[in-house]
């Protein structure tokens, strides 16, 4: 850095070189705010933040301070004017087009085009020592140019919102200084011709104050947002059955990890009597608020099914003639087991659903039981069959939704149906809510330790283990 500047030269460009270095400022303050908007980020004021940056860069650079105090040629300095130059329009037709411009989103790609163009041209004329030409080029673009802009903004619009007005406003100013500039430049009006600067100055300010209110305005939005989808997860998890469904010989346990604030899974319990229990797995196609309503359709459709509850294949069917014609082009998969204690039966039907899986604590094994009808909701008059089989003390049964096997891992590996089975058979000792948090953190553990918040698919498990005796009595004993 040159300390020996003359004092005459300080005093003339030092305000032009402060307003550069403001105007950078602000360019890197509002690319930092953009760095930290959480997504989706609104481009506005990345564009923003490259054209202010840009126009403060070249306002410096046309200044003899800059140039006497850092060691560099004229030449040097003198390219950085004319790469600005050259490009300073496309992160203007950028910034335009997302903000009060948007009918013009077509037509964007072949603006910037022709920028890019004229902007290769000119800098590759400076290259060969065509000066005069880049220049001529330059002149072409901006007289095409302005033009141009003007028409993105001034042409008729049936509502011309706030954010419009301003940049109108600043285009203006920014037109009025090089009008005046330029007058004074002909010798056509007495005054100075060093004012255009202000007048782009204001034209920025005007397009940061559209950026920052578009910024913020979409920051409330994703605040409303995010308020009703914690409420609609509040009623979401009310829908849920309570974890203190009881049954005489049966322990409960359930695990339920939505992909985002709400999800299409859901289960639910039907109790037919102190003895026997209904258990509703269900997973409607799609995430997030289209299939949490779905869902909550389904809630409805299964409490129309209480004549049902014994007839696994009847709740499926009657779950299906409710959805069809419903579910807007989606379905939903079920699984439906009816577990009757005092009988040590097991009831099961599924809709296109992943297999019940059930531990034979006797045997020691890992038994897949898979009866599957067509989805819900896609075909009326679908018929279903149930599947009978009987269980023992120190059996468990699991129903699951499909986003617990097909969990990936960094590698985009699933989890699987053959883990799930090896897990079940080694956790066999644990109790029904401990083996859901285990296997909760098996999966999280699975996908790399990543919080299970971000897995790709609602998760859902129902645990039931059968603590019934080998005879009856003492059922009867547990039942008074």
């Amino acid at each position: 850095m040159n300390s020996a500047i003359p004092i005459e030269i300080l005093r003339a460009d030092a305000p032009a070189v402060l307003l550069g270095v403001l105007i950078l400022f602000a360019g890197a303050m509002s690319c930092l705010l953009f760095a930290l908007r959480p997504r989706p980020r609104d481009s506005a004021l990345l564009y923003f933040a490259i054209a202010a940056s840009m126009y403060g860069l070249r306002l410096i650079a046309t200044t003899r301070l800059a140039r006497q105090a850092f060691f560099a040629t004229g030449a040097e300095w003198d390219w950085i004017i004319w790469l600005v130059s050259h490009t300073i329009f496309i992160p203007f037709t950028f910034f335009f087009i997302s903000t009060v411009a948007p009918q013009w989103r077509r037509a964007g790609p072949w603006i910037v085009g022709i920028a890019l163009g004229e902007a290769v041209f000119g800098i590759a004329a400076r290259l060969l020592r065509a000066g005069h030409v880049a220049d001529m080029a330059y002149r072409i673009e901006v007289v095409l140019y302005l033009p141009l802009l003007a028409l993105m903004l001034f042409l008729p619009r049936r509502t011309a919102e706030r954010q419009l007005w301003v940049v109108r406003a600043g285009f203006l100013i920014a037109f009025s200084f090089a009008v005046y500039t330029n007058l004074v430049d002909l010798h056509l009006l007495p005054g100075r011709n060093d004012l255009e600067p202000l007048g782009f100055v204001a034209f920025l300010w005007c397009q940061g104050y559209v950026a920052a209110e578009r910024a913020f305005s979409n920051e409330r939005h994703l605040v409303a947002i995010n308020k009703e989808l914690e409420i609609a997860r509040s009623i979401q998890f009310g829908l849920l059955p309570s974890q203190d469904v009881t049954v005489p010989g049966l322990e409960i346990a359930a695990k339920y990890v939505p992909a985002s604030s709400v999800a299409g899974d859901f289960y639910h319990f039907l109790i037919a009597d102190e003895h026997s229990l209904g258990v509703l797995v269900a997973d409607v196609s799609g995430h997030g608020v289209p299939a949490a309503l779905l869902a909550s359709m389904v809630k409805v459709a299964i409490h129309a099914q209480s004549e049902h509850v014994r007839d696994p294949a009847g709740v499926l069917a009657g779950l299906n003639s409710i959805l069809c014609g419903n579910l807007q082009g989606q379905f939903v998969t079920a699984a439906y087991a009816f577990i009757d204690v005092a009988h040590r039966q097991l009831s099961y039907s599924a809709a296109g659903h992943p297999p019940l899986l059930l531990w034979r604590g006797r045997e020691e094994k890992v038994q897949s039981i898979e009866e599957n009808g067509l989805m819900l909701g896609l075909f009326p008059g679908c018929e279903y069959k149930t599947l009978n089989c009987t269980f023992d003390a120190c059996d468990r049964c699991l129903l699951y939704t499909d986003g617990l096997i097909e969990a990936p891992n960094p590698l985009e590996e699933e989890f699987g149906s053959e883990r799930l089975q090896n897990f079940l058979a080694s956790h066999a000792l644990s109790s029904a809510a401990a083996f859901c948090d285990e296997l909760m953190a098996q999966i999280t553990s699975w996908r790399g330790g990543k919080n299970g918040q971000s897995l790709p698919d609602d998760v859902t498990m129902v645990v039931i283990d059968f603590k019934v005796g080998a005879g009856l009595g003492d059922l009867r004993r547990q039942s008074r």
